[in-house]
C-alpha cells in the first residue's frame, strides 16, 4: 500500500539517504537506479539496482544497494520481499539505523510481532548508542528534535506490537469477508457509495482496462482507473464491475474518489504527469450528465501545495476533509478541514490537530454524519498505535465541535497489513474497507464488514446467605434502565436467567418469603463482545432488630451524605421487616443562628430522613417527624477527648469551651437527626381502612 500513499498524494518528499563517502565511485547503473528511485519508479529501480549490485565491489555500496532494494519493495507494497532485503541490509551492517526500524515495521506488517519487538529494541539501542545519550535524556529533548522523534518511533513500534498481540486474540464483533466478484489479482481499493440506498459502488483498480495498457513504473501495474458496480437485489449479488468512461478516467492515475448522496457529483483525486514527472495531485470535481460524467475541474481549495487528495464531504457538501502535506502540519500527510462559504468559496483549511494527526500519515478519511449533524471521521493512519502498516481509526465530534481521541477499530477490521478506506452506511454498522491482508486475491482487495448482534445474558443461583442452600421457586425481577421489566423463578437447581440488551443498566430484585428483599445492580454499558454475566444472589433471612442510626449534617445543611444513607438503609431494612414499628425522627441544630432559622433547618433535616426512608420502601405511617431546633442538645454517650459521658452540649456548655476546634466539634455533635421507637403496634391494614 505504501506505493499508493505516494501515488495518490504524489508527495514530492523523497527518502533522504546518508550517502557513503564513496558516492563518487558509484557505477552508472547505480546512479541510474537512484534516479529511478527518486522518481518513485520503484519497479524499474529494483531491476536497475539488481544489475548494479552484480558490478559493485565496495561493501558499503553493496549494503546501500540492498537497503534501497528493500525500500523499493516496501514502497511498492511487496512486504515479504522487503523483509528479506532489510534483513540482508542489517546483516551487512548498513550504517543507518533506519534499516533496523524499517525491518521491524515490515515484520509487524507480516504479523511477526515477537520478531518485530526484537528489531524495535535493537533500533532503540542503536539510536541511543549512536547519539551517546540516555533514555532519560532523550525524553527531555524537544518533541521536534530528530533524536527524540526517532526514539519515540521505536517505542511506538514496541507498544504497537504489544497491543496487536492482545487485539489479535480478542477480536471485536465485526465480521469481515472478501468480495470475490469485485476483486482482481491487481490492486482494488477505496470504495465509495454511488447513491443514497447503497446499491452502487465506485472503486479504484489497477486492473487492465480499455483506456490504456501502459504500466506505471512505480507499481509495476497498470495505471489506476475508476470502476463501478451495481447491486442486483433480486439475485442478491454485486454485478461484474464496469470501467467508468472518459473524461473522468484518463491515462494517468485516478482515485480515491467521493460521491455526494445523490450520486450526481464526484470528487476525484487526480494526479497529473508529464514525461514521467509528477506535476502534482489535486482534488477535481465532475458532475453527472445523464449516464456520463463531465470533464473534471480543479476544486478551488485555498492550498499552496500539489500534494492534496483523498476527499470526503458531509451530506450537504458544505464541509470537506482531505489529506495533504501542507505547511504547519504535524509530520507526513495530515487531515485538514475546510468549509464552504458564499459563492462556492472554501475557507482556509484547518488542521484537525495533534490528537488525530501524527508524524506519520493520516489518509483516506470518511465522514459519517448523524441526524443532528455531528460527524464521526473514519480514517487510516500509520502514526498511531496499530497492528501494522495503516490501521483504521475513528474519531467523533463532541458537544463543543472538537474531535475526540481516535479509537483503533482493532481486529478483525485491522490486520497486520494495510487497512484503509473504510466507508459505512449511515443507519447500520455495515460497510466496506480495503486491505492487503493475507487471503486476498491480489495486492489490495475490497472487503465487506458488518457488526454482528451482541448476545448478552444474565444468570445466577439464589442461595440462603446463612446456610448456603439453594432456593427453588424464588421470584426474581429484572428492571432495565430502558423501561423493561422481566420476571423469572429459580428452577430446581436454584438457577435463574434473563436475556439482556446492550447499553442498559439493570436492577436484579430477589423476593422470597421470610427473607429480606435483595437488590443488586449490573450494566451492559462498555461491553463490546458476547458475554454471559453471572450474578449469584445470597439472600438474608429477615432480621427483627431495628437499628436506630444517628445521622449527622454539615453546618447549615440538610443534605444526606453517603455515610448517612448507609445508616438509613439499615434502618429501612429493619422497618420494612418490622412493619408494626413506629419511629420518631427528630431534627436538631447547633446554637448558631436564630431560633426561627434553627427550627426551620431542623425540620428540613428530619424531612430529608423521612423522604429518603419512604423512597426506599418504608411505609410513611411508620414515621413521625418532629423539629427540635436547638432545644435538645446532644448528650455524650462515649468519652471523646474533653467530652465525657453524660456531658450535655448546651449553649452555655459550649461557650465555656476555650479551643475553637472543640467548639466546632461540639456544634457538629448537635447537627443531627435522632431516632427512637415510640410504638410497636402499627397496623398498615388498619391505616388503609
Amino acid at each position: 500500500m505504501k506505493n499508493k500513499i505516494n501515488l495518490l498524494i504524489a508527495s514530492l518528499f523523497f527518502v533522504v539517504f546518508s550517502f557513503s563517502d564513496v558516492n563518487a565511485q558509484k557505477s552508472r547503473k547505480m546512479k541510474k537506479a537512484d534516479q529511478a528511485f527518486e522518481l518513485e519508479l520503484y519497479s524499474e529501480a529494483i531491476k536497475l539496482y539488481k544489475k548494479a549490485y552484480k558490478k559493485t565491489k565496495d561493501k558499503s555500496l553493496k549494503a546501500e544497494n540492498i537497503f534501497k532494494q528493500a525500500e523499493c519493495y516496501r514502497l511498492s507494497g511487496k512486504i515479504l520481499q522487503a523483509s528479506i532485503y532489510y534483513e540482508r541490509a542489517v546483516f551487512m551492517n548498513y550504517h543507518n539505523a533506519i534499516a533496523i526500524f524499517n525491518y521491524a515495521e515490515v515484520l509487524r506488517m507480516l504479523g511477526k510481532y515477537d520478531e518485530a519487538r526484537d528489531q524495535y529494541t535493537n533500533y532503540i539501542q542503536k539510536t541511543l548508542a549512536e547519539e551517546k545519550i540516555s533514555k532519560e535524556e532523550i525524553l527531555k529533548l524537544a518533541s521536534d528534535d530528530a533524536r527524540h522523534v526517532n526514539y519515540i518511533k521505536g517505542e511506538l513500534g514496541l507498544r504497537s506490537c504489544d497491543f496487536a498481540l492482545k487485539w489479535k486474540d480478542l477480536p471485536t464483533r465485526y465480521r469481515v469477508k472478501s468480495m470475490p466478484l469485485l476483486n482482481s489479482r491487481f490492486n482494488d481499493f477505496s470504495p465509495t457509495f454511488g447513491d443514497a440506498d447503497y446499491s452502487k459502488l465506485y472503486f479504484v483498480s489497477s486492473r487492465e482496462g480499455e483506456l490504456t495498457s501502459k504500466i506505471d513504473g512505480r507499481t509495476g501495474e497498470y495505471f489506476s482507473d475508476i470502476w463501478f458496480t451495481t447491486y442486483n437485489k433480486e439475485r442478491k449479488m454485486w454485478l461484474k464491475p464496469s470501467l467508468a468512461q472518459p473524461p473522468i478516467n484518463t491515462e494517468g492515475n485516478e482515485g480515491p474518489i467521493h460521491l455526494n448522496n445523490r450520486g450526481t457529483v464526484m470528487y476525484i483525486t487526480q494526479c497529473k504527469f508529464e514525461k514521467k514527472k509528477i506535476l502534482g495531485c489535486g482534488i477535481y470535481v465532475s458532475e453527472r450528465s445523464g449516464r456520463d460524467w463531465k470533464e473534471s475541474q480543479l476544486l478551488q481549495l485555498k492550498v499552496d501545495s500539489n500534494t492534496v487528495g483523498h476527499p470526503t464531504l458531509n451530506k450537504d457538501e458544505t464541509i470537506i476533509i482531505f489529506s495533504a502535506d501542507l505547511p504547519n502540519g504535524y509530520g507526513g500527510k495530515d487531515l485538514w478541514i475546510s468549509r464552504k462559504g458564499k459563492r462556492n468559496t472554501w475557507s482556509d483549511p484547518q488542521n484537525l490537530g495533534d490528537l488525530i494527526n501524527t508524524k506519520g500519515d493520516e489518509l483516506f478519511p470518511f465522514i459519517l454524519e448523524d441526524d443532528d449533524g455531528k460527524m464521526t471521521i473514519y480514517f487510516a493512519s500509520d502514526g498511531h498505535i496499530g497492528m501494522g502498516g495503516l490501521d483504521i481509526f475513528k474519531t467523533t465530534e463532541n458537544e463543543i465541535g472538537a474531535f475526540t481521541s481516535p479509537v483503533n477499530l482493532k481486529s478483525p477490521i485491522n490486520s497486520p497489513g494495510d487497512d484503509f478506506a473504510m466507508i459505512i452506511e449511515s443507519d447500520k454498522e455495515r460497510g466496506y474497507l480495503t486491505s492487503n491482508r493475507d487471503g486476498g486475491f491480489g495486492g489490495d482487495d475490497i472487503y465487506q464488514f458488518e457488526l454482528l448482534a451482541l448476545n448478552l445474558s444474565l444468570q445466577g443461583i439464589v442461595t440462603d446467605a446463612k446456610t448456603g442452600s439453594i432456593m427453588t421457586d424464588v421470584s426474581v425481577k429484572l428492571v432495565g434502565s430502558n423501561g423493561t421489566k422481566a420476571y423469572a423463578k429459580t428452577d430446581n437447581t436454584g438457577k435463574y436467567s434473563f436475556p439482556l440488551e446492550p447499553l442498559t443498566s439493570y436492577e436484579i430484585i430477589v423476593n422470597a418469603d421470610g427473607y429480606i428483599k435483595s437488590t443488586l445492580k449490573e450494566t451492559t454499558e462498555g461491553i463490546e463482545n458476547d458475554k454471559i454475566i453471572i450474578v449469584d444472589v445470597a439472600v438474608n433471612p429477615k432480621k427483627k432488630e431495628v437499628v436506630l442510626p444517628l445521622v449527622n449534617f454539615d453546618f447549615n445543611k440538610y443534605d444526606l451524605n453517603e455515610e448517612s444513607i448507609i445508616a438509613l438503609d439499615k434502618l429501612a431494612e429493619g422497618l420494612i421487616d418490622n412493619t408494626n414499628f413506629i419511629v420518631q425522627i427528630t431534627g436538631h441544630t447547633d446554637d448558631i443562628g436564630s431560633q426561627y432559622q434553627n427550627k426551620k433547618l431542623s425540620q428540613k433535616r428530619a424531612d430529608a430522613c423521612f423522604s429518603y426512608l419512604v423512597s426506599v420502601g418504608v411505609d410513611p405511617g411508620q414515621l413521625i417527624v418532629k423539629a427540635m431546633g436547638k432545644k435538645e442538645p446532644f448528650v455524650i454517650e462515649i468519652d471523646d477527648g474533653r467530652f465525657k459521658v453524660g456531658d450535655v452540649l448546651s449553649e452555655s456548655y459550649i461557650r465555656k469551651i476555650k479551643f475553637k476546634k472543640n467548639k466546632q466539634k461540639a456544634n457538629q455533635y448537635n447537627r443531627r437527626a435522632a431516632f427512637r421507637i415510640i410504638s410497636k403496634e402499627y397496623n398498615i391494614e388498619d391505616e388503609k381502612k
